[in-house]
């Protein structure tokens, strides 16, 4: 296969570097490249995610939204994870090309053996990182609205139950209980959908379903600090809003320490101390 595009290169070594920690420079080389091509939905796309990394919840969301009014016009494409793209950086080092095309076409290979290594879209990625920019920002009857489109758009189960588990908290802690159980309605119709690449917010919809026990909860992972965090917000999530705030609290300490801070849960923790917004209003109403 050929060496990507330009701009594709630049998304690659942003990604590369947002692997190693280095949000910054990702945002950096991001930024770079959108002023060769501004109003590029994948570049604004991965900046407005790196932006959440650096804690630059207003220029994420301005970047989404940005990519978001460009969607209609921009037919919707896969994107490879970490595990596709790290390797491919390398072989760009090297001077070699890459293995893979890193944003096939959904409509061209959709339902066939090619697609099977893509988990996500453009389309769901963007409207996704929108809702977790507003869900941190404090702004979560937004957050909703964008989770939403991001579960319609999802082509994968990951991108569905994940964005089913931010709409059941944020209902939960705004106090639209009947509407958080048909979220969990929606998430017991997926169950033949199942795929691993869920695991996580897999484990925290089976808690907010009664499957598990949150004593069980924590047997379920293993200690990647990643998955740590991320079951640990929803744990926390959950005592807080049974009344049970000690225990919360306990849970999203659980979540600092792990010391995973580009993870979206331990930022949301953050965001949670801090008390932002509607955020905070609903924290205090439990």
């Amino acid at each position: 296969m050929p060496t990507p595009a330009r701009l594709d290169r630049y998304i690659i070594a942003a990604r590369l570097k947002g692997y190693l920690g280095k949000h910054e420079d990702a945002v950096a080389l991001l930024s770079e490249a959108l002023t060769e091509d501004p109003g590029n939905t994948r570049l604004l796309r991965f900046r407005g995610h790196r932006r959440i990394s650096v804690r630059d919840f207003e220029g994420a969301i301005a970047d989404l939204r940005e990519a978001v009014a460009t969607l209609p016009d921009v037919e919707d494409e896969y994107e490879l994870y970490q595990r596709d793209v790290e390797p491919d950086a390398m072989r760009l080092i090297i001077g070699d090309a890459v293995e893979r095309d890193h944003h096939p076409k959904v409509a061209a290979i959709q339902g066939t053996p090619e697609a099977e290594q893509y988990m996500t879209t453009l389309h769901t990625a963007v409207w996704y990182h929108l809702a977790v920019a507003l869900y941190v920002s404090g702004r979560l009857t937004e957050a909703l609205d964008a989770f939403s489109h991001a579960y319609r758009t999802a082509l994968h189960y990951e991108g569905k139950v994940a964005s089913l588990d931010w709409s059941y908290m944020i209902l939960r802690r705004l106090g639209r209980d009947e509407e958080a159980a048909e979220i969990l309605g929606r998430f017991s119709g997926l169950v033949e959908e199942f795929d691993a690449q869920g695991v996580g917010y897999h484990e925290r919809l089976q808690l907010y379903t009664g499957e598990i026990a949150p004593e069980e909860l924590a047997t379920r992972i293993s200690d990647n600090p990643l998955l740590v965090a991320t079951v640990g917000y929803g744990l926390g999530n959950w005592y807080l809003y049974n009344g049970r705030p000690d225990e919360a609290h306990a849970a999203f300490q659980r979540v600092l320490d792990t010391g995973a801070t580009h993870a979206f849960a331990y930022i949301a923790v953050e965001a949670e101390l801090a008390g932002r917004g509607e955020l905070a209003s609903a924290s205090r109403s439990h």
